[in-house]
């Protein structure tokens, strides 16, 4: 329903820009260059936003957040070539907006949405300055002159400190992107300089306009991980790639050809553009709503068709089943439990309230398997702590004195946080149900993009004796195996002195696989 509301906004939007690009079109019969590239450039971000949003099946943040910077530059650009007063108070009011949310989705794209270090201290930070920068506008242009630079300066400052803290994750982010960025960088090079010389003559153009560029650095990588889920928009189900492009190009055609019969050019045929963009658009809309709710018929199986069956299925199993262990399972044992304190007989009522907690702890580690608890406001450190934790009051019974060791600013990107997540509690829960030992070790690490995770024990087990035990008996760690290996990763399994085992996983943390996956999913 977000998704569906996202979209919507976007759609009103899009349709307030068109009315006004009309009303400037109506009082500019004649457009001077400014005005031209202003209304191509705001038209061609409009597009974009079309297409990037109805691709965007998902409902992924940072696309979604995307979207919306490009919305509030489409607005800045196209206010640019005004200057009575309203309008240029709006024109400044969208500087910070932009700015705020420029910083936010860089950000976001570097961690994937998820937590790190300092998050909250550099929200606080952004979300502060840019309120007293809009209070200032509305003080005097001088108070805000020096709440906005103090804005800007704050914001890079915590960019650059937020990079800098955590500059493995951003080396890994540039070596899995660079040529993505390397393509954008010469893109916005050229879109900066036809919008440089053509607004020459409008004041603060450049101070204004050219310290947003830098988020454009990551729109090559955000379009290239759509442009592989080209066929995923709704209409994909109803129309062919060449009957898609058929229908626009003739689209297109009847725009130029009415914009050349009216005698006003290029600014009505940007207008129609837009206008013809918008309306596929809310069809995409329209479409993409009947389609999750089961209101279409007689649509053409298609990528995106198979794509949203598969994750509606998926989703829907794990949901399901969540629910109905949390409903159906612990609700009733739960009421059961407090009825049982009302027994008479105090055996009977003890041995009842042990089987119930005892089933309790156990369909909630089955919940955990399901649904694991990783919470996108926590660091990666922070989660597998929980965790750990977690597993020890699962045990009460077993007094094991564990040592975790991890970097802070450990990160691991999507999928491979969750998978880690799972071989942890895997072989953190044997150690409880199997070792004899009374402690254990665990470092976590992930260098040049390798993930090394290393378990120890001072048990009495032995690796020869593990390794070539019969895998029958030991499904958990021949399941992480072969896990691992369809990952093209390792497991190790080697005597830990004096005495246990040590079993270290060795994984390749790919960077293109990672964030195809983080968008698309």
């Amino acid at each position: 329903m977000k998704h569906i509301i996202l979209n919507l906004l976007l759609l009103t939007n899009s349709i307030f820009l068109i009315l006004y690009m009309g009303l400037t079109i109506n009082k500019n019969i004649t457009f001077n260059a400014t005005g031209t590239v202003s209304l191509f450039l705001s038209s061609l971000m409009l597009i974009d936003i079309t297409y990037i949003s109805s691709c965007n099946v998902k409902g992924n943040k940072v696309i979604s957040l995307f979207c919306g910077l490009l919305a509030l530059h489409s607005w800045y650009i196209l206010l640019s070539a005004r200057g009575d007063a309203l309008t240029s108070m709006v024109f400044s009011a969208l500087s910070p907006v932009i700015w705020y949310v420029s910083i936010n989705f860089i950000l976001m794209f570097l961690f994937q949405g998820g937590g790190y270090q300092f998050k909250k201290a550099v929200s606080i930070c952004l979300t502060g300055t840019c309120i007293c920068s809009l209070i200032g506008l509305l003080v005097s242009n001088e108070i805000f002159a020096l709440f906005y630079g103090i804005q800007f300066l704050t914001g890079w400052l915590c960019f650059i400190f937020i990079v800098v803290f955590h500059r493995k994750r951003t080396a890994f982010v540039i070596k899995a992107e660079w040529k993505r960025i390397l393509f954008s960088f010469v893109t916005v090079i050229i879109l900066f300089l036809a919008y440089y010389f053509s607004t020459m003559g409008v004041r603060g153009h450049l101070s204004n306009f050219g310290i947003y560029l830098p988020v454009l650095l990551f729109s090559m990588s955000t379009h290239s991980i759509i442009l592989k889920e080209h066929s995923s928009v709704p209409l994909s189900t109803v129309f062919s790639r060449c009957q898609s492009a058929l229908i626009l190009f003739s689209g297109a055609a009847i725009c130029g050809l009415s914009a050349l019969a009216s005698g006003i050019g290029l600014p009505l045929f940007f207008l129609m553009l837009d206008a013809m963009f918008v309306f596929v658009y809310a069809c995409n809309i329209a479409l993409d709503f009947n389609l999750k709710h089961g209101k279409s018929t007689m649509v053409r199986e298609s990528k995106y068709h198979a794509a949203l069956a598969q994750l509606q299925q998926e989703e829907q199993l794990n949901l399901e089943f969540a629910n109905f262990l949390h409903d159906d399972i612990l609700q009733d044992l739960l009421s059961i439990k407090n009825m049982m304190k009302k027994a008479g007989h105090p055996d009977i009522r003890k041995i009842i309230t042990e089987t119930l907690d005892n089933m309790n702890i156990y369909i909630r580690e089955r919940m955990q398997d399901h649904r694991p608890a990783m919470l996108p406001k926590l660091t990666v450190k922070e989660n597998y702590q929980n965790l750990l934790e977690y597993i020890s009051q699962s045990f009460p019974q077993r007094n094991i004195r564990i040592t975790f060791e991890c970097p802070d600013s450990l990160f691991l990107a999507a999928p491979y946080d969750i998978f880690v997540y799972r071989l942890l509690k895997e072989l953190v829960t044997n150690i409880y149900k199997h070792s004899t030992g009374e402690k254990a070790g665990i470092t976590l690490t992930q260098d040049n993009g390798i993930i090394v995770l290393c378990i120890r024990d001072n048990g009495t087990a032995d690796a020869d004796t593990l390794s070539s035990a019969d895998l029958s008996k030991h499904s958990g760690l021949a399941l992480i195996t072969e896990r691992v290996n369809n990952m093209e990763g390792s497991v190790k399994i080697t005597n830990n002195f004096p005495h246990g085992v040590c079993i270290q996983i060795t994984l390749p943390m790919k960077g293109d696989v990672s964030y195809q996956y983080f968008i698309s999913r």
